[in-house]
């Protein structure tokens, strides 16, 4: 497992909202170019688009506003 690309991904969801959409409609898509297991594919598709948007709702807006991720 790739614990550092976990949290890349959902860092990039909570900062991003379109890749948080896109992760969402399609996580297929969004996902390509990261190398996860089955296991972490999973436990990122079960990520509630509610929780994503609340944490992301509590973040110092300067951090939303950076770019901390590839691509």
């Amino acid at each position: 497992m790739a614990p550092d690309t976990v949290a890349l991904i959902i860092g990039r969801a909570v900062t991003d909202e379109e890749f948080r959409a896109l992760l969402l409609s399609d996580p297929d898509q969004a996902l390509q170019g990261y190398d996860l297991s089955a296991d972490e594919v999973e436990a990122i598709n079960n990520l509630k688009q509610e929780d994503l948007e609340d944490f992301s709702t509590k973040l110092d807006s300067r951090i939303t506003k950076r770019r901390l991720w590839r691509g």
